[in-house]
């Protein structure tokens, strides 16, 4: 169906964490306008083979003994093994940074009032993902972060695309992916450091605690001794969030990441946050292609009760994809050697011989070359998942669901599932669409009846093959309106349990599913249609925004004068 895998990055944006009420999906029927039949959405009691592949990627840097990047490497010199069995690459790619930029795809021209979350990008080298933290670094050590930065931009190679996003306790775009050093200067320059909450990070560097040796992460009662000795100055809680918001953010990132081919480097600047628990969200974004480069940008000489156990945590997460750990204030000097090291790599995938492995159990990865006197660095293993569970995990209290997270306004728009809409605009009515859950305080008539019409690809989804050959799934798709000022108003979604036959179901992985939904939004105004796509077998999911002044009347799409 012409869909190639990428991502749509936005423009800045800046979005407060909401937790959004349930889509409230609805059982289907043949009234349903889903572009399944009844008999295709007919479920049954059957033995069911899952039908998907564990295909890994392994990105490896070898370098010589001065730490230079060895090129010219064939597939035949390498060897990778898992858990000690031999494993037979798909594919091998060399990436060099000394190789010429490849001129940008033409962005796909699509119909009028037809939106998508892919992009044609080209995928050679890797992306680089400039993370500021301000949840979890004191405001002098962003400073530090922001001056060396612009100056690094200054001298960043031409042709490095990079994006800059900033963590606070949400995500938001500053600077979408982009070759564009003003861009990014200027993203960079933009982001508002204002004093934060950091009695905990003063409280763990207080000098009486310099000579002690490292510690391990403390757990709740050592923090409320903490607590309790310092007078009430250390809010324990507060930490305990922005931990939380972390792990939520890693997780999310990793959503976003998933759809875009070839290696993303993620520069993290952080002061990394009390307690936080990474693990699963670590495997997450390996599992995308994510390499992991936090950077401590505090003075590394001042000693605090936790640090050691901060860079052990922050060195073995960084390690686990193939990265590596830096605590420093030369931030600049630390970035461009990232990615110096980082442009010259190999990319080798297979799918493991093993077929059953226990969900859970990690599997160890080893690979090596041929040549005398090289380093290798590459991620050391992943934990074997199996993609039809739930990704779930968040500790926020509510917990905010996946396609919840995908739905906020203004937020980060994953692509793990890649999908076109075309919106129809309707007649005006003083009446709401049967299906749609409307905030009476936000909707009022006249409203703007929108149909859109989702071709969904379906490679990415979780489809089970049952005994008699047909093929299962259980998806969600909406469309949530939000007004000028980020308020929900008016909610449309559907669920659907299609059955395929074997042929039918080549013909959606050649053409895409076809769904529909209809949504009305207030005549007038500027809102904006946030509408994703939620497989959930796999906990995957795709999403775009589209601001309805982009929406062209139905005289304007034929050419007609608009009135």
């Amino acid at each position: 169906m012409g869909l190639r895998r990428g991502v749509l990055w936005g423009g800045a944006i800046a979005a407060a964490v909401c937790v959004l009420g349930g889509l409230g999906v609805r059982s289907v029927d043949a009234r349903d306008r889903t572009g399944f039949s009844a008999a295709q959405q007919q479920t049954a009691a059957a033995p069911t083979l899952k039908v998907y592949s564990r295909e890994t990627f392994v990105d490896v840097t070898v370098t010589d003994a001065q730490g230079r990047p060895v090129h010219g490497l064939t597939r035949d010199d390498f060897t990778v093994l898992e858990d000690g069995a031999k494993m037979e690459p798909d594919s091998f790619a060399e990436y060099r940074s000394d190789a010429p930029v490849p001129e940008a795809a033409a962005k796909e021209k699509l119909p009028a009032n037809t939106f998508s979350n892919v992009d044609p990008t080209h995928s050679d080298g890797p992306i680089n993902i400039l993370l500021l933290d301000s949840s979890n670094t004191p405001v002098m050590n962003q400073h530090i972060v922001q001056t060396q930065m612009l100056d690094f931009v200054n001298r960043m190679r031409p042709g490095t695309r990079a994006a800059v996003v900033r963590m606070t306790y949400h995500l938001s775009i500053l600077q979408g992916i982009t070759t564009d050093r003003d861009l990014i200067r200027a993203a960079i320059a933009s982001d508002k450091i204002t004093p934060g909450d950091f009695a905990l990070e003063d409280a763990l560097q207080d000098p009486s605690h310099n000579d002690d040796p490292p510690s391990p992460v403390p757990d709740a009662s050592d923090v409320h001794k903490l607590r309790a000795d310092d007078g009430g100055r250390v809010d324990y809680d507060h930490a305990i969030a922005r931990g939380e918001y972390t792990e939520v953010a890693m997780k999310q990132l990793a959503r976003f990441l998933q759809g875009m081919p070839g290696r993303k480097n993620l520069i993290w600047f952080t002061g990394f946050a009390l307690g936080v628990d990474l693990a699963s969200e670590t495997d997450l974004l390996a599992r995308a292609h994510v390499t992991i480069y936090p950077i401590d940008p505090r003075d590394p000489f001042v000693k605090s009760r936790f640090r050691g156990a901060e860079r052990v945590a922050m060195g073995d997460m960084a390690a686990q994809t193939g990265g590596a750990f830096f605590n420093t204030t030369g931030v600049a000097a630390v970035v461009e050697h990232i990615l110096d090291s980082a442009s010259d790599y190999y990319t080798l995938t297979y799918v493991p011989t093993e077929k059953a492995v226990t969900s859970g159990q990690f599997r160890n990865i080893t690979v090596k070359v041929n040549r005398p006197g090289v380093h290798l660095t590459y991620r050391p293993g992943y934990y074997a998942t199996d993609p039809t569970k739930s990704l779930s995990g968040m500790k926020l209290i509510p917990q905010a669901t996946t396609m919840q997270a995908a739905m906020e306004r203004g937020g980060l728009e994953p692509t793990q599932i890649l999908f076109h809409v075309k919106v129809d605009p309707g007649a005006t009515d003083s009446a709401i669409s049967a299906g749609n859950r409307a905030e009476p305080k936000g909707m009022k008539p006249p409203f703007r009846h929108l149909a859109v019409t989702y071709t969904i690809d379906i490679g990415s989804m979780a489809f089970d093959r049952g005994g008699e050959g047909r093929y299962r799934a259980d998806f969600e798709f909406g469309v949530m309106v939000y007004d000028a000022d980020g308020k929900l108003v008016n909610t449309a979604s559907k669920q659907v349990r299609p059955v395929l036959a074997a042929a039918a179901y080549q013909s959606m992985l050649k053409n895409g599913a076809v769904a529909h939904e209809e949504v009305d939004v207030p005549a007038h105004g500027d809102y904006w249609l946030r509408i994703g796509v939620h497989d959930l077998a796999s906990d995957k999911v795709g999403a775009l925004e589209v601001p309805t002044s982009d929406i062209a009347d139905a005289a304007a799409v034929a050419g007609a004068p608009k009135r």
